[in-house]
């Protein structure tokens, strides 16, 4: 949280909540890839099976073989390059606006005033659901956008993001001394009738 604490905190705005990238997404290409590679290895099985000749049969075996170290090698590279974008990623939410940066080489930054979020979504998939991570996204002033990405516990996110617009509507801040009372105007004085032993006794001036 070097970033946001030394150089993104404004004066009086205080971190209240510090949300976590989830960990499958250093593994959500790996994972989503296992399918091709079944395929490949099951094409590297039967390929013997496609052709009739020793050197057609070599050639495939090569080609299938060479797709798949292939393939391997750009799932390391991912992965090398996901497991360094999740540390470099920055989550926060303070009494005043929530923050995210992440990026290596380029560096992108978003944040939102609290007092502009109008509504709060939480979008979970399958293994969203299974791992316990999902997308927040914040609907504002400037339309809705993803703002918290693969973020661990989303719901417990959105319900301290809650608490903290609840807490900041309930604070009034006066600027300036109270404005006076407008002063009460002179009332004139009524003459009662007065009433004795039950006669109504008129006053003559």
């Amino acid at each position: 949280m070097k970033f946001i604490k030394k150089k993104n905190l404004q004066e009086g705005e205080e971190l209240l909540y510090v949300p976590h990238l989830h960990w499958f997404y250093t593994v959500k290409d790996m994972v989503l890839s296992l399918p091709f590679f079944l395929l490949l290895l099951i094409l590297w099985r039967m390929a013997g099976s496609f052709s009739s000749f020793d050197i057609a049969e070599m050639y495939l075996k090569m080609v299938i073989r060479n797709a798949f170290f292939a393939a391997v090698l750009v799932v390391l590279l991912v992965f090398a390059w996901r497991i360094l974008l999740y540390l470099s990623c920055e989550y926060g939410v303070t009494n005043k606006r929530l923050i995210m940066k992440k990026g290596i080489f380029r560096l992108v930054t978003a944040e939102i005033p609290t007092d502009r979020i109008e509504s709060i979504y939480c979008v979970q998939g399958i293994f969203g659901r299974l791992f316990r991570y999902g997308n927040l996204c914040i609907s504002g002033v400037g339309g809705m956008k993803p703002l918290f990405y693969m973020v661990h516990r989303p719901y417990a996110l959105r319900r301290k993001i809650v608490d903290i617009i609840e807490k900041n509507k309930a604070i009034t801040v006066v600027h300036g001394n109270l404005p006076k009372p407008p002063p009460e105007a002179k009332k004139e004085p009524v003459e009662e009738p007065i009433c004795r032993y039950g006669t109504f006794v008129r006053v003559l001036r």
